[in-house]
């Protein structure tokens, strides 16, 4: 996964002028995604693949909607949250006005875990822009620009 590097430039924060990496991403539309699983010896074509997803979603949903708790094998458990605000009783309670929101959870499974994801992912510093690294004033680069170089200023670009 490639990351940038950026410096903090808020006023107001204790940790002004110090860096950070920030992940990069890369947007996967779903037939991308649908194509990527169809590549790794699966035995189902895209178009079994795609039914599968597209009827998953929809079950999952209604599901959620009817207040059951999903587990998707290792990804994890989906469940739906609500937003309450108090009332004064249990006889003033109306959904209308003491629910303003609803929101999907997912509670992860062991694979997506937070500690396993740190453990399996290889990190690569981007080499789309350049960072003076040598530079230890607040008015760094900040990661912008572009290199031509290809190198982003690191020597070492995969981080463990």
């Amino acid at each position: 996964m490639r990351f940038k590097l950026y410096q903090d430039q808020r006023t107001a924060s204790a940790y002004k002028g110090k860096w950070y990496a920030r992940a990069l991403h890369e947007a996967m539309t779903f037939e991308e995604f649908i194509n990527h699983m169809a590549t790794h010896h699966c035995a189902f074509s895209e178009a079994t693949i795609r039914g599968v997803l597209i009827e998953m979603e929809t079950c999952l949903r209604e599901l959620l909607l009817e207040g059951k708790a999903v587990r998707l094998d290792e990804l994890g458990i989906f469940r739906i949250g609500i937003r309450t605000s108090p009332a004064d009783s249990a006889r003033d309670f109306n959904v209308a006005q003491n629910v303003p929101g609803v929101r999907l959870n997912l509670y992860l499974g062991r694979r997506f875990r937070p500690d396993q994801l740190r453990k399996d992912i290889k990190l690569h510093e981007t080499e789309v822009y350049t960072v003076d690294k040598s530079d230890t004033t607040e008015g760094g680069t900040g990661g912008s620009g572009t290199s031509d170089s290809g190198t982003g200023g690191n020597t070492d670009p995969v981080m463990p």
